[in-house]
């Protein structure tokens, strides 16, 4: 396995995997609710992955002074990031 097979520290076959076990559901108030079951073997990779994530989001916003994030922003913002880095495609397979 190449880093590039990595993302966040985590396999990224891995990772797709156990988010394709979440789906989402609208609300009328215009809230998203994020769902699903993940098996534990995908489970427990997948939320190091958040955790790493989160972590270097953190660093970033004391490096630039920000107040740093946290709760639903935070976990909001390392959802995002971290589907970004999966499903981006590595330089050496474009």
């Amino acid at each position: 396995m190449t880093d590039d097979d990595l993302v966040a520290g985590e396999p990224r076959a891995v990772l797709r995997d156990a988010l394709a076990h979440l789906s989402t559901t609208r609300h009328d108030d215009g809230s998203v609710e994020l769902v699903g079951e993940v098996p534990p073997e995908l489970a427990d990779p997948l939320v190091r992955a958040l955790e790493r994530v989160a972590d270097e989001l953190r660093a970033d916003d004391e490096r630039r002074g920000a107040a740093p994030r946290s709760g639903g922003r935070l976990h909001a913002d390392t959802l995002i990031a971290l589907l970004l880095r999966v499903t981006d495609t590595p330089t050496d397979r474009a």
